[in-house]
């Protein structure tokens, strides 16, 4: 591997000395010099792609036998994991050069944040607010001097407002104390969620939701493992001793060990997870959780207290809800099931056990806002999660810059815009979506298994698609100053309280969730912050949505040759395409709403298409801690894995096309990458896709993606979609029968 990456390197060096003065532009009336797709493309940002590429690859590894080491190899021998991560992969690259564009931003001590025009108020007050939050972060001393009491602040006005007792609790204090928990906008919040969101029969207009909740663990299957549940029973109990014992643990030259735990503390937490545990005995499968059919259920109030009597869904409700805000429609509720068995259990529950649950929701959400030494079980809990060492040092300023990002992301995005997000950029993803969008209205015509009347609402649907690229333009406008300002001014940000800030943010952003109730659903409203490494597909307003964080190399540069563009940009778009037409997302309509557009036969034969990639995907492993075999849920990522194989093919067809139609690229850049010439365009197009999953994780984390998250590990995003393809295989010469090219395919769309 060593001595065929060390020949193409020198062919790099050959080309960086030879480096073109600008770059290339094969457009019409460009002044600048047009390359033929014979030519070698020698600018410096074909060099760096062309190099980035090489690094990651194993050219000794054989693409037919394992295409994630062909892609991969290099990068998994290059790369380490660093210490304060679970993973490293050029999403976390990305996501980590994103950070340090950002911290110039809102670290004033560095001296480049952005200045405001003068006389530009609005500028100025966004500018002094994200800087004020990060400045809060920072000063770890006034956090420290602060000590608990912020958090036990908090925590007193749950015990206050839910007396404990032996018996049942009071209906109406504990609905009212279920708003209260509600509104202060935690995650996991009770075991009753409420939120707002689109309504599936109307979803220009929005309706209040009810969702099952309040596991502290990933999943319900988790607490069926003892081991997992005694550390999260054992980190629970420390920390009701952290928040409510005699002793201010920062006075402390050790940590708690189990003896400093009085027994009070230790029976209250195994009475809160018993109470847990009882709950995921009751959850709703998560694949009836994600089925948009079996998850919407209007009920009316009544028809709720009917199935949770326990409960004044009344009195809760209003509770919730924002002053001069009102509910007059049927509440949507995900799981019947879930909400009549619970029932049962809150009738059985003492107040007391309720209230250390109460307070232990408060305490799981907001503790890590407190200085280190108040964190130590909660630290020492989440290293053995993610196998990172508990006592990794990280840089205080990177978490304090996702602080900014999580609470003031749209208002620090609209300088990361300006700096990263030039040119013609947003044009060319555009024009790449729009493209991958043909290709999918070019294919269902050909689909025999698809009929008429169903292609007939496949293309109707396709045609409706909203693509939002960049960054949001309403609610608020990123590119707006003044629009921002007018977004944030609920949220108020002091210098030296970053418990407060955080905590205010929580509220408010729950207070501006139910303030929607009554508003229409606005389709311009990016979910993601510009500065975000991903990209997603809303079904309920027919979305696709791409920030400016992901449209940057290695998924995009304008320069780069179509090839590469469409392998990675191309085929993230088609994805967010292909989630209209998943599993779940072909349940909605054009506009959004949940409607049957399919005939029943049609809706038979995608579901028997469908399942070979259940059952293709269930077969694959990963080896998780202990180097144990565990495999795949086929079912849990099904929809992830039909967006990944349908949007690789569009892309590919689309560039293909392209690619014939001008030759000679006179037109169209398909121009040589220095060091690669030896691989087709076509190679590469897959290449430049694997090379997007190269990944390392640790055994810990990978075992927990496996368990809870819908995407398939990076691995078998890159074989499992190599093995399905023709087009791959072709590309390759790989032989039939070969591990990568299978007898058997799986083909949806």
């Amino acid at each position: 591997m060593v001595a065929a990456k060390i020949q193409l390197l020198m062919a790099i060096g050959v080309a960086l000395s030879v480096v073109q003065a600008g770059p290339v532009d094969n457009s019409n009336g460009g002044n600048k010099p047009v390359l033929s797709n014979k030519a070698i493309c020698t600018t410096p940002q074909c060099v760096l792609t062309a190099a980035g590429i090489l690094e990651d690859m194993d050219p000794t590894a054989d693409p037919c036998q394992d295409f994630s080491k062909f892609t991969c190899g290099g990068f998994d021998e290059k790369h380490e994991i660093p210490s304060d991560g679970s993973s490293i992969g050029p999403f976390n690259i990305l996501s980590a050069s994103n950070k340090r564009v950002l911290r110039y931003i809102v670290d004033a001590s560095l001296g480049k944040s952005p200045k405001a025009a003068p006389g530009d108020v609005a500028a100025q007050n966004n500018i002094k607010k994200f800087q004020d939050l990060f400045a809060s972060c920072m000063d770890e001393a006034s956090i420290l001097k602060a000590g608990r009491k912020p958090l036990v602040d908090e925590v007193q006005k749950i015990i206050q407002a839910f007396p404990a007792s032996a018996s049942p609790a009071n209906k109406a204090v504990l609905s009212k104390t279920l708003g209260q928990i509600t509104k202060l906008g935690i995650r996991p919040s009770t075991f009753i969620n409420l939120s707002v969101g689109s309504d599936p029969s109307n979803p220009l207009s929005n309706v209040l939701a009810v969702n099952e909740d309040g596991l502290g663990l990933g999943s319900s299957e988790d607490y069926k493992d003892e081991e997992l549940v005694k550390l999260y029973r054992d980190t629970a109990a420390a920390m009701f001793q952290v928040v409510f014992g005699e002793e201010d643990v920062a006075k402390r030259t050790q940590p708690l060990a189990p003896k400093d735990i009085k027994k009070e503390w230790v029976d209250a937490a195994k009475a809160v997870v018993d109470f847990e545990i009882q709950l995921a005995g009751i959850a709703t499968p998560r694949d009836d959780l994600w089925d948009p059919i079996k998850s919407n259920n209007p009920r009316t109030i009544e028809q709720l207290a009917t199935l949770t009597p326990s409960i004044d869904w009344t009195v809760l409700i209003q509770e919730v809800l924002p002053e001069g805000v009102k509910n007059s429609r049927p509440v949507l509720v995900s799981s019947v099931s879930y909400l009549t068995k619970l029932d049962p259990i809150l009738q059985k529950t003492p107040a007391k056990t309720l209230q250390h649950y109460f307070s232990w929701l408060v305490i799981q959400n907001l503790a890590n806002h407190l200085g280190k030494p108040y964190t130590q079980p909660l630290d020492a809990y989440n290293s053995v999660l993610n196998g990172i060492p508990a006592n990794v040092k990280v840089d205080r300023w990177k978490p304090c810059v996702s602080v900014v990002s999580d609470n003031l992301g749209q208002m620090a995005g609209h300088y990361f815009v300006e700096q990263t997000f030039k040119g013609n950029s947003r044009k060319e993803v555009m024009s790449i979506i729009e493209n991958v969008l043909g290709s999918y209205g070019k294919s269902f015509p050909t689909l025999a298994w698809l009929d008429k009347t169903t292609r007939e609402g496949a293309m109707k649907k396709l045609k409706a698609i909203v693509q939002l690229v960049g960054y949001s333009t309403d609610a608020p406008d990123v590119a707006s100053s003044k629009a921002l300002d007018e977004y944030y001014k609920g949220y108020t940000v002091a210098a030296n309280d970053y418990f407060g800030n955080q905590l205010k943010y929580s509220v408010w952003s729950a207070f501006d969730t139910f303030r929607q109730l009554p508003l229409p659903v606005n389709k311009n409203t990016m979910g993601m912050v510009p500065s975000t490494v991903n990209a997603y597909y809303s079904p309920s307003s027919n979305s696709i949505n791409f920030p400016a964080g992901i449209l940057q190399l290695p998924f995009f540069n304008v320069e780069n040759p179509e090839y590469v563009n469409y392998g990675s940009m191309g085929v993230v778009g088609g994805h967010e395409i292909g989630h209209a037409f998943d599993n779940s997302g072909r349940h909605y309509d054009a506009i959004g709403r949940i409607q049957n557009w399919w005939t029943n036969s049609t809706s038979k034969a995608f579901d028997e298409r469908a399942q070979c990639y259940v059952n293709q995907y269930g077969n694959f492993t990963i080896k998780g801690p202990g180097n144990k075999d565990y495999n795949l849920d086929g079912q849990l990522t099904l929809g992830e894995n039909l967006a990944d194989n349908g949007g690789i093919k569009m892309s590919f067809r689309v560039w293909q096309s392209r690619a014939k139609s001008d030759p000679n690229g006179k037109k169209i850049k398909n121009y040589k990458l220095p060091g690669l010439d030896k691989y087709t365009p076509e190679q590469l197009f897959f290449i430049s896709y694997g090379r997007l999953w190269c990944n390392k994780m640790r055994p810990e984390a990978l075992l927990n993606l496996v368990r809870t998250n819908p995407h398939s590990p990076a691995k078998w995003r890159i074989n499992g979609v190599a093995q399905n393809s023709p087009d791959f295989a072709k590309a390759f010469k790989c032989k039939a029968g070969s591990p990568m090219n299978p007898a058997k395919k799986c083909e949806v769309w």
